[in-house]
């Protein structure tokens, strides 16, 4: 008998009887339908051209019969891949895992609000709470983290503050040896000038070192603010070791002294105010040098 090979639209014959076809839809379904089916399929992809990239030759309209991989979805004649299900299986955290992340993210978050908690005490106004806990509160802020406003001051700094340093050194025969004073402001400067963006090391730490401790010492160098005043001095003397090192020329360094000398900014011109030509020198007292001043110093 005789076989039709008739087909309509541009579904070419796929094979077996003209019964087999009749019931077979555009994507393989029901035959039921068709024409209307035809007509409302979205064209989600164009006809590829003859000889398109990939190799043989595909009329116009036909459809591609490779099946989407698995977790692929159908798109027309492609289909789209689910990054989540490539290889089959849907992403999982292990417990370890999931411990170490909530564990971390529990520290942070305690972390981020102990600092927040610290610096609103450290600017609210006096409570029974800032009363209780003030040596914690100020052992914690200063002096990394200690807050002024001096930006928004009526009357800005208007002077020049250079900080020098010498040290005292023990020969091997054990005599004592003075070293000439050093600039430690100069270095920072230089670093700051032509800088776009300077460190805030170069900017602040000498600076806030030195306000540091005029603020808690009166003119005769004494003490007046107890555990931080100890603590200003201390400071202070870090910074100096951090430039000279444990040795000087070669000899142990067992003792080192700081020094300022300031001089005021000259007013702006249509200010009319005269220009201050005097210079201010203040003169600390000797630090003896121990193994303690140089613990977690870079030197």
């Amino acid at each position: 008998m005789e076989q039709s090979t008739k087909t309509s639209g541009n579904y070419p014959p796929r094979g077996g009887s003209d019964a087999h076809r009749a019931d077979e839809g555009p994507l393989g379904g029901s035959g039921t339908g068709q024409g209307e089916a035809r007509r409302h399929m979205p064209a989600v992809c164009p006809p590829r051209a003859s000889g398109a990239a990939g190799g043989g030759t595909r009329e116009s309209g036909e459809t591609s019969n490779v099946s989407p991989p698995h977790g692929g979805v159908a798109v027309g004649a492609g289909y789209v891949i689910r990054p989540e299900v490539l290889d089959g299986t849907t992403r999982t955290w292990s417990t370890p895992s999931l411990v170490v992340l909530t564990a971390t993210a529990v520290v942070l978050l305690g972390a981020a609000l102990w600092h927040i908690a610290m610096v609103f005490l450290t600017l609210s106004p006096a409570s029974s709470v800032t009363n209780k806990y003030q040596q914690q509160i100020n052992g914690y802020i200063y002096p990394e983290f200690e807050q002024n406003w001096k930006m928004f001051a009526p009357n800005p700094i208007a002077q020049n503050i250079a900080i020098g340093a010498r040290v005292q050194t023990a020969g091997y025969d054990g005599a004592r040896h003075t070293s000439e004073w050093v600039n430690l402001s100069a270095p920072h400067l230089e670093a700051i000038r032509h800088n776009p963006l300077p460190s805030h090391l170069d900017q602040n730490v000498l600076c806030r070192a030195w306000e540091y401790y005029v603020s808690s010492h009166n003119q005769k160098e004494e003490n007046i603010n107890g555990r931080r005043g100890a603590l200003s001095a201390e400071y202070l003397a870090r910074i100096a070791l951090q430039h000279f090192g444990r040795e000087w020329n070669g000899e142990r360094i067992v003792g080192v002294q700081l020094a300022s000398r300031t001089n005021s900014v000259a007013p702006p011109k249509w200010t009319g105010q005269p220009a201050s030509d005097n210079t201010d020198y203040r003169v600390l007292p000797w630090s003896p040098v121990n193994e303690k001043l140089y613990q977690g110093a870079v030197t």
